[in-house]
């Protein structure tokens, strides 16, 4: 195990199905600096959050804590996988120092290998590793694995947005109006989300006016 950016979704659902593993899924996008990041940590482990004058390194020893309490309460489960979604905020912090917050981060988990549990951090981002402002004692340490998927095909978001209508709406969608909202997401970049917003807009819209959903003229 070790320390890896990734550039995909969906991990929370791998994570939550693996039953030997306790996963701490955390989106940085909902902080604005890099002690906000690990306060959002700490929220996800249950913990208080901590003020700013209380300092980052307290901050990475009490999540430490918090992960050694989860692990000890567990016979069946040694490995604890922290998800760092939207990485690329934590470099949105001017006055911070996110390296040497993901430089703690990792020699927390090297810690927690030396008293025989395995901790495995992932940074889920839209930007290869490269771009992210890294010094060379965080390079060097982390094993890096880059894992790039090709956008959705159109057939794979009208699979997608089949299976969502059939969950939203209590009536059947017009086909139509699904191959409309799929194409219109795969001319551009084959992004599901994007697909799945634009039907849902389409039927608030609908539901407003009180109109059938259909696919435009």
């Amino acid at each position: 195990m070790g320390t890896a950016i990734v550039l995909f979704s969906g991990f929370q659902f791998v994570c939550e199905n693996l039953d030997d593993v306790v996963c701490c899924f955390v989106n940085l996008r909902k902080a604005k600096t890099v002690f906000g990041c690990a306060n959002l940590v700490l929220a996800e482990l249950g913990e208080s959050n901590m003020k700013n004058a209380q300092g980052i390194s307290l901050a990475i020893e009490t999540i430490g804590d918090a992960v050694a309490k989860l692990l000890g309460e567990s016979e069946r489960k040694n490995l604890f996988v922290l998800v760092l979604d939207e990485l690329d905020a934590l470099f949105l912090d001017q006055r911070g120092n996110p390296s040497d917050f993901i430089y703690k981060l990792v020699v927390l988990e090297e810690r927690f290998h030396e008293k025989g549990h395995l901790m495995c951090i992932v940074g889920i981002s839209n930007n290869v590793m490269t771009e992210f402002d890294l010094d060379d004692r965080v390079r060097s340490r982390i094993g890096s694995s880059e894992v790039f998927f090709e956008a959705y095909s159109e057939k794979d978001v009208l699979g997608i947005l089949r299976d969502r209508a059939k969950s939203a709406f209590s009536g059947k969608v017009d086909s139509a109006v699904l191959e409309y909202c799929a194409a219109m997401s795969s001319s551009e970049h084959g992004d599901a989300r994007r697909a799945v917003d634009l039907l849902r807009s389409a039927a608030e819209i609908a539901g407003r006016k009180s109109e059938q959903l259909s696919e435009p003229y």
